[in-house]
């Protein structure tokens, strides 16, 4: 009778004792890509790489371009006796592969919101690239107001599209960019609407986390080619500018030297106000800060 019961109680206990027997296992979920990241900052010193913020960060910038140049010598303390052009921006992290900008210029009044996306990584252990595409809009606050125009008035308002290709070679230490940049209504002061054609590059080398040095180039292909200011009549220049960036606690400080003073892109991708081969060179910096 004994072992009668006895085996009972094992036949019914023993499929628990193998349920509880068994490994504790279950599908595990496919591990994140993390997105590629070549260059250390989301711009150069005008031109914007593929880099964005994190969803829900911030990023504040300010940049200053020094109006007189270097080579009037101790009379504008080498070109630091002011006075300067001013952009103030705002960034926003919508997710991890878009981010919002806006930004104002102090040449007239230029506001600018820019959105930005990153579009495809080309994961390669030799050379890593990134594509990402960038769009926005201007509108001239401060237009001068002997043009006989509301500020609401549609040639206060400017667009621009811009295709931002970058890759990285020597172990992501020597970054290239392209930028082929198209703007819509390059002359606000035209009874036409004029465009620009722009084939923006840069190239960057970093020594270590902290310090790198950089060159970029802005060649005019085709379209308008200033002037953007009222008044003037003189043709601008392809823009060149030379510098090197500290990155330090969340900052990056981009100290450089170019004959452009415009900010805002609708200014700047028009052309520069000054002439390299004359050695008119100004001094700029632009600083960003990641919240």
């Amino acid at each position: 009778m004994k072992s009668t019961i006895l085996c009972t109680m094992v036949f019914l206990l023993f499929p628990a004792l193998l349920v509880f027997a068994q490994p504790q296992w279950k599908r595990s979920e496919p591990a994140q890509q993390v997105d590629l990241e070549l260059f250390h900052a989301t711009m150069t010193g005008n031109f914007p790489t593929t880099e964005t913020i994190n969803k829900g960060d911030f990023q504040f910038e300010i940049s200053h371009r020094f109006l007189p140049p270097i080579s009037e010598g101790y009379d504008a303390l080498w070109g630091l006796d002011g006075p300067v052009n001013i952009r103030i921006g705002l960034g926003y992290g919508i997710t991890n592969r878009l981010m919002a900008t806006l930004s104002r210029s102090n040449v007239m009044g230029n506001l600018d919101l820019q959105l930005r996306y990153k579009l495809l990584q080309i994961r390669n252990n030799t050379l890593p690239g990134v594509v990402a595409l960038q769009g926005g809009a201007a509108w001239n606050s401060n237009a001068p107001e002997n043009l006989g125009r509301d500020d609401a008035d549609p040639k206060n308002f400017q667009y621009y599209a811009q295709l931002i290709y970058n890759v990285m070679f020597l172990n992501k230490k020597f970054g290239v960019g392209v930028v082929p940049s198209y703007l819509y209504n390059s002359d606000i002061f035209s009874e036409d609407y004029e465009y620009t054609f722009t084939l923006g590059n840069y190239y960057q080398y970093y020594f270590n986390m902290k310090y790198s040095v950089w060159v970029e180039y802005n060649p005019i292909i085709t379209g308008y080619q200033g002037p953007i200011e009222y008044g003037k009549s003189e043709k601008l220049h392809n823009s060149l500018a030379l510098g090197f960036d500290v990155e330090t606690g969340g900052h990056f400080f981009h100290l450089f030297i170019t004959n452009n003073s415009y900010l805002n892109p609708s200014q700047f991708l028009v052309g520069a106000d000054r002439s390299v081969s004359d050695g008119d060179w100004r001094i700029a910096f632009a600083i960003t800060r990641h919240l």
